[in-house]
C-alpha cells in the first residue's frame, strides 16, 4: 500500500526547494499551474522558460494575494508538503510513482501551484515522490484549506487499486491489537523498543510513522526539565499527546502527529523510557541527562529544520545521537571519547561494534556542537580538616542541591 505523510510549511518556500534539489538528488522535476504553462496538468520542468523558479514562483503567488501574512494570530500556513511512498512489494519505477503522485496531486489541488520532485535516496533505492502545493487556491485566491486527512489517503488507495497496486482500505493506523488482556507490567523492558514491522521498513527504506515520533519525543524529553517543557517542545515539534484510556491498567501518553491524527501510539510501545511513567521519575531526577543551554537551543532549531523541510534521515541521526550521549551519561565529548576507549578495551565483537557506533555518535555531536570538548569542572571540595570560605556578610555556601536548582531554573529559561 502507498503511504501519505502531510507536512505543513510556514515559511517561503527556498528551503523546502534546496532541500529536495540539493546535490543532484532530483530524479526528476514536474510542475502546474505556473503562468508560462497553457494547461492544467504536470509537465517537467525543463520545458520551463530561462529562469523559471517554481519556488520564487509560489512565493511571489501568496504576497500577490496576501496569503502570506498570520491567520488569527497564528503563522500563514505557507505551503503543504506531502511524501508519497509507493509499497516496495509493488517494485514501482520513478515513472510510474510520477504519474501516481500526478494523478493524486490533480484531484486535490487542480486549481493550486504544485510541484513533485522524485527522489530515491533510501536504502534500497525506492522512488518516492515529494509534492509540494503552495497555499492560494488561483481561482479564488483563497488559503489553501487542506481536505479530510482520511480522505487524502482514501483517494490514494483508490488510485493505487485501479492500477493494480497493493493498497491499504482500514480508515485509520492503529497499535498492534493485543486482544482483550491487559497487562500491569509495561510491553517491554527496552529502553528503546521496535517492533518488527518497523525494522523491515527501515530496511527497505520507507518511511515509518512510529520511528518518525519516537525522533521527535527524544529531542523533548533530552531537552525538557519538567513536564510542562516536555509538552511544550513536543508542541512545537507537532506532536500531539493525550491521556490514555482509564481502564487501561497502566497510566500512559499516547502520541500523534498534528498532520495525521489517525497515526497513534502510546508511549511504552516506543520503549519503557518513552512512557509516562519513566518520563516522570526522569523529570524529578536532578541528576538526569541533558544537553547544556547552547545545544538545546541547537537541538530544537535543528529538528524542527528537519521537520519543516521534511528531512526526516537528518531527525533520526540527531535524535540517535542524542539516545546515545543519553545512555553513555555523555556530558562532553571527552566523556565520549572515554567510553569509546573503554570499548576498545574489551576483546569481544560486540564491543567493537558499539565503539564504532559511538565513534560515529562522537563525530556527529561534535560537528553540530552538542557537546562540549570537556565537562565543566566542579570546584573541589574543601580537604578534610580546613574551613570553608567564609562569603560577605558571613552567609555560609550554599547547599550543593540548591545550586543544582538554581542551574536548573536558569538553563531553562534559555532554553525558552
Amino acid at each position: 500500500m502507498p503511504l501519505l505523510k502531510p507536512i505543513a510549511g510556514h515559511t517561503g518556500c527556498a528551503g523546502i526547494k534546496h532541500y529536495l534539489e540539493k546535490g543532484g538528488r532530483a530524479l526528476g522535476i514536474m510542475v502546474m499551474n505556473f503562468a508560462w504553462q497553457e494547461e492544467r496538468a504536470f509537465e517537467d520542468v525543463s520545458a520551463a522558460p530561462a529562469g523559471f523558479d517554481w519556488a520564487d514562483s509560489m512565493d511571489a503567488t501568496r504576497r500577490a494575494c496576501g496569503n502570506d501574512t498570520p491567520y488569527r494570530g497564528k503563522p500563514a500556513r505557507t505551503f503543504k508538503h506531502f511524501v508519497m511512498s509507493p509499497d516496495p512489494q509493488d517494485g514501482l519505477t520513478a515513472d510510474q510513482v510520477a504519474e501516481l503522485a500526478s494523478a493524486w496531486a490533480l484531484r486535490h489541488f487542480a486549481d493550486f501551484e504544485a510541484a513533485i520532485v522524485l527522489h530515491d535516496d533510501n536504502e534500497r533505492k525506492i522512488p518516492h515522490a515529494h509534492i509540494v502545493v503552495n497555499n492560494t487556491n488561483l481561482a479564488t485566491e483563497r488559503r489553501l484549506q487542506t481536505p479530510d486527512p482520511l480522505e487524502l489517503n482514501r483517494s490514494l488507495q483508490d488510485l493505487a487499486e485501479e492500477r493494480g497496486y497493493r493498497f491499504m482500505r482500514n480508515d485509520t493506523v492503529r497499535e498492534e491489537d493485543e486482544g482483550q488482556t491487559r497487562k500491569a507490567t509495561p510491553a517491554t523492558l527496552q529502553s528503546v523498543y521496535m517492533r518488527r514491522a518497523e525494522r523491515e521498513i527501515q530496511k527497505e527504506g520507507g518511511y515509518s510513522w512510529v520511528a518518525d515520533i519516537r525522533n521527535r519525543v527524544t529531542v523533548a524529553k533530552a531537552l525538557a526539565r519538567n513536564e510542562g517543557e516536555f509538552m511544550a517542545v513536543l508542541k512545537t515539534l507537532e506532536v500531539e499527546v493525550a491521556q490514555n484510556s482509564e481502564r487501561s491498567w497502566r497510566r500512559d501518553w499516547i502520541y500523534s502527529l498534528y498532520d495525521h491524527p489517525t497515526w497513534r501510539i502510546g508511549g511504552e510501545k516506543l520503549g519503557l523510557s518513552f512512557g509516562q511513567e519513566a518520563l516522570r521519575r526522569r523529570f524529578d531526577r536532578i541528576a538526569a541527562w541533558h544537553p547544556a543551554p547552547a545545544a538545546s537551543q541547537r537541538i530544537l532549531s535543528e529538528a524542527e529544520s528537519a521537520i519543516e523541510l521534511n528531512d526526516l534521515s537528518e531527525l533520526e541521526r540527531l535524535a540517535g545521537a542524542i539516545e546515545a550521549c543519553m545512555s553513555a551519561n555523555a556530558h562532553s565529548l571527552a566523556d565520549l571519547d572515554r567510553r569509546i576507549e573503554r570499548l576498545e578495551g574489551r576483546a569481544d565483537g560486540d564491543s567493537a561494534e558499539r565503539a564504532e557506533a559511538l565513534r560515529e555518535v562522537r563525530a556527529y555531536a561534535a560537528a553540530n556542537r552538542l557537546l562540549p570538548e570537556t565537562a565543566q569542572t566542579r570546584r573541589q571540595r574543601q580537604p578534610q580538616g580546613e574551613e570553608a570560605p567564609v562569603r560577605r556578610g558571613g552567609a555560609k555556601p550554599r547547599s550543593r542541591e540548591t545550586q543544582a536548582q538554581q542551574e536548573r531554573r536558569r538553563e531553562r529559561r534559555e532554553l525558552r
